[in-house]
């Protein structure tokens, strides 16, 4: 077999470039679903990864490849124009698509209930009625802190609308029972794990908690609490700081504690 060696020196430097542009292509979509759709540490508990790696088949294979196989100089120009632009058109198109449909399933709350935090996609509220200004009064971006709160009375008169279409969904589900979290950390927080307490309840999960606190120390570890948060593909561990801010968290399987019952301690109280 003859090996055309200019054409095919062509052809890399074409690829070379495609893939350059495509990087940044990946780089701004990561960053978007690190830093707003999937922060720490939902990324791999909600379906960041499986988004990210569409993307990847799409910007950094389909697209490249493309433009290694159409490529030629020796094409007249205004072929080689019309091959690379629908090229590009199509990798732009696929790589909206795919952005859009990870944009439509991110972390729009993270609620707390019954002793853990549930992440809850943006998906769940396409059918509900949400009062204008309603998030917003949650927090300042998404995905919103918030603590499921008992139901009142009026709630069902006040929300019927919303209890007609959301029959069978958890009440971490229902936006319309989500206050913001820090409206009850006080009485919250303490039935999250202290450092002291996750040391003593699970030693190994215990060296990967020290180790995301050296790496983050404005926060105090004796205020640091942990709680398990449970995602669509699995759980991991959730890190508020000692005024109920969601600082960050880490892989891992903690286990849900029991949530405090009046006269008894909560779990922290009980271990730590």
């Amino acid at each position: 077999m003859t090996w055309n060696r200019p054409l095919l020196l062509a052809k890399a430097k074409a690829l070379a470039a495609h893939i350059s542009i495509s990087i940044v292509l990946v780089a701004i979509a990561l960053a978007l679903m690190l830093l707003r759709w999937f922060p720490e540490p939902l990324f791999t508990t909600d379906g960041g990864g499986t988004g990210l790696k569409l993307l990847l088949v799409v910007d950094l294979v389909l697209g490249p490849l493309l433009t290694f196989v159409v490529f030629n100089p020796q094409k007249a120009r205004r072929l080689m124009v019309l091959d690379l632009t629908v090229i590009a058109l199509l990798q732009l198109g696929a790589y909206g698509a795919g952005l859009w449909s990870i944009h439509s399933v991110r972390v729009q709350a993270v609620a707390y209930h019954e002793g853990q935090f549930q992440a809850v996609t943006a998906d769940t509220f396409a059918d509900q009625t949400i009062e204008p200004g309603s998030w917003q009064a949650l927090g300042n971006r998404p995905p919103y802190l918030v603590n499921v709160r008992d139901p009142k009375d009026g709630d069902e008169a006040a929300g019927i609308s919303a209890f007609g279409f959301t029959q069978g969904l958890e009440p971490y589900h229902l936006q319309f029972l989500y206050e913001p979290f820090a409206v009850a950390a006080p009485q919250l927080l303490p039935q999250g794990l202290s450092l002291a307490a996750l040391q003593l309840q699970q030693p190994a999960l215990a060296k990967a908690a020290e180790r995301w606190l050296a790496r983050h120390s404005d926060i105090a570890a004796e205020s640091a609490r942990f709680f398990r948060v449970q995602g669509f593909y699995g759980s991991a561990v959730l890190v508020l700081d000692g005024e109920g801010r969601w600082r960050g968290g880490f892989e891992g399987d903690l286990r849900k504690p029991t949530p405090a019952t009046p006269g008894k301690p909560g779990p922290d109280k009980a271990t730590a």
